[in-house]
């Protein structure tokens, strides 16, 4: 285990599924200095234009419980039932040679890392309302309606668990500009804080 200083500010964003998350992260990455995705590992199929290594790993479920096996895990978990994870070695690499580095678990997975690495900075994005959750995922139509209600049941247990991050950032309907901007600015004055993570 060694310990990184300075370079990387680790930023965790969680959010239930609907919430916003990835575009309010890719027009993150945008507007800030050096910020980069971590490229989280799933045993999920890659969805219809998905490449490998942009987004995702895409890993087999044998090859993924390998290197939980092996300890290449930082953190990892079974999301609607397929493995997640975020690997040591990656994350450790992504952090010394990029200023922002952005991870998004669900809150199980920022609990586990910010246990490991309490310097983390954890922001949570949260839909207006359950409503306005349930259209944007009808909306999207990338589920079935099983899997949608899932989806809304594990909403409502991730969004109890918002008090639990550094910052709650409401992403109002129609309004991503300013979730953005809101955003960039807690990143922006928290990345003048020394920080010192043990990987």
């Amino acid at each position: 285990m060694t310990g990184i200083d300075g370079k990387g500010l680790l930023v965790i964003i969680s959010a239930p599924s609907g919430a916003g998350k990835d575009v309010v992260i890719d027009e993150l990455v945008q507007k800030l200095d050096d910020a980069v995705v971590y490229v989280t590992a799933t045993s999920r199929k890659p969805r219809p234009g998905e490449a490998d290594g942009v987004r995702y790993y895409f890993y087999s479920p044998e090859k993924f419980r390998q290197e939980i096996e092996a300890g290449n895990f930082f953190e990892w978990s079974i999301v609607h039932g397929e493995f997640k994870g975020v690997r040591r070695d990656i994350l450790g690499d992504t952090l010394s040679s990029h200023r922002i580095v952005i991870v998004k678990p669900d809150p199980q997975g920022m609990r586990k890392i910010k246990s490991q690495l309490p310097e983390a900075l954890t922001i949570f994005i949260m839909p207006p309302s359950i409503e306005a959750l349930q259209r944007r995922l009808e909306h999207r139509g990338t589920e079935t309606p099983e899997q949608r209600a899932v989806r809304l049941r594990n909403a409502e247990i991730e969004m109890a668990a918002a008090p639990e991050y550094d910052y709650v950032v409401v992403n109002e309907d129609g309004k991503l500009d300013r979730t953005v901007d809101e955003i960039a600015k807690i990143i922006r004055e928290e990345t003048r804080k020394p920080r010192h993570y043990d990987l």
